[in-house]
């Protein structure tokens, strides 16, 4: 989906977008391979009790680190439990950087994985014809129930406008991670919802320290705002957005001034504010421990940084983003799975799935590695007791976030090669925004 942000963030880079000659060569193999690779028997629904493909199902992950992956690995012995004698699944992980060539290169040999974990990559092969339509089982299930799942954010997996081609199972967002020793040091009330980046621009001043002209702690890291998806949500606040539709854009406005004016306000609070580190002094930070090691103050985030935060020796909450130009918009981004039109074992991978989206929603909010979809499980008191303290105001917002990602057949070239670059450019004060924007909007607007 992102380039990484400048502070390595491990829960970010799960979700870096990868290119090369090697996948892009597989999948366009996979594309021409041949009638195994988008053939399929009818979808079954989660009604339905003909069992289409082998009852020994084989799932693929990422892997994140050892906690989620260990939860994952309990969730499958759960699913055979429940389904005994009747559907048999294990788990294989893979490293992030590996993961997609190799599901790619499974598709070249006409042997796809029976399913696998989504990710925006995915979205080449719907581009393809690979991905089982999965609407007949998500429509069978409670899935479609719009009182009891947030079924409108479910819509940009919709990728035909109708019908969807990935299961969700969980959602993450974007919030401002605040360390609270540091505010009740200073006898600060904690951000809340009425804080806008003036205020946090404020505060920040006066909970960072130094030592002679050194600082030795920032109270505000530009954090996730180093992503592409990050600043969005500024120019969302603001009335406009990077392109016209995250669905197959058909224009980049990344020269609207108010656009312009979002990369401004990133560059210099970096730079001619100088209220968050700048580049070099932000890889500086980070080898001190971030927010995490307490050197940070306050920063935004993506939620999915909640787990690895747990264990932090000061105490922490979160917040929603704060206003700018009046609004704040919150991003979200959908967790689950896809399966291949030729799953070798097409009704085990479709149940494993909806048991995910639903039986098992109540144990993701007991594991507290991913926020569920099903929105009893994500605001059950189970959840929140795991949760910061401002978690419940920051998901309050759910309803009207925006989609943080961009789905095209060419989006990891767009993203990767012109996204990431101008970015890195702007953030280390080597372009002004102007030409930033406009470099952005024609190379982007080339690749379309």
């Amino acid at each position: 989906m992102t380039p990484v942000p400048l502070d390595g963030a491990t829960g970010i880079a799960r979700r870096t977008l990868l290119g090369g000659g090697l996948a892009a060569s597989a999948l366009a193999l996979a594309a021409c391979s041949g009638p195994s690779a988008t053939e399929s028997s009818a979808a079954p629904t989660a009604a339905s009790t003909e069992v289409i493909g082998s009852t020994d199902l084989t799932v693929y992950a990422w892997t994140n680190g050892t906690a989620i992956d260990e939860n994952f690995k309990s969730s499958v012995t759960a699913f055979n439990k429940e389904f005994d004698g009747k559907f048999t699944a294990k788990i294989n992980f893979l490293p992030y950087d590996q993961y997609w060539q190799k599901i790619q290169l499974q598709y070249a040999a006409n042997q796809p994985f029976d399913m696998y974990y989504w990710d925006v990559q995915a979205y080449a092969h719907y581009k393809k014809d690979l991905l089982q339509n999965v609407q007949p089982a998500v429509s069978a299930s409670e899935l479609a129930d719009g009182s009891t799942y947030p079924v409108a954010l479910f819509d940009p997996w919709r990728f035909d406008g109708t019908d969807l081609y990935a299961i969700p199972e969980n959602i993450q967002s974007m919030s401002l991670f605040y360390n609270k020793k540091h505010f009740d040091d200073a006898g600060i009330a904690y951000p809340d919802a009425t804080w806008t980046w003036d205020k946090v621009i404020e505060v920040a001043g006066q909970l960072t320290q130094k030592s002679g002209d050194k600082v030795t702690r920032w109270g505000l890291d530009i954090g996730d705002l180093g992503a592409w998806w990050g600043i969005q949500t500024l120019a969302w606040a603001a009335g406009t957005a990077f392109f016209d539709k995250p669905l197959e854009p058909t224009a980049f406005q990344m020269t609207d001034p108010k656009v312009v004016e979002a990369l401004r306000f990133v560059q210099d609070l970096m730079w001619t504010k100088h209220i968050a580190p700048r580049p070099d002094e932000r890889d500086a930070n980070n080898s001190a421990g971030g927010f995490a090691g307490g050197v940070v103050s306050m920063m935004p985030g993506g939620t999915w940084g909640i787990a690895s935060y747990q264990q932090m020796k000061d105490g922490w909450g979160i917040a929603p983003l704060p206003l700018y130009q009046g609004q704040s918009v919150m991003p979200y981004w959908l967790g689950g799975w896809v399966i291949p039109k030729a799953s070798a074992a097409l009704t085990a991978a479709q149940t494993f799935a909806i048991w995910r989206a639903t039986t098992f929603q109540e144990q993701m909010a007991a594991d507290h590695d991913w926020i569920p979809i099903q929105d009893a499980a994500r605001t059950s008191e189970t959840m929140l007791k795991g949760m910061p303290d401002g978690f419940e105001a920051a998901m309050q917002s759910l309803p009207s976030a925006r989609i943080g990602d961009l789905y095209t057949e060419n989006s990891q070239k767009i993203l990767n090669e012109v996204y990431s670059t101008h970015l890195d450019e702007l953030f280390r004060n080597k372009a002004t925004p102007e030409a930033v924007a406009q470099a952005i909007q024609d190379e982007a607007t080339a690749l379309l």
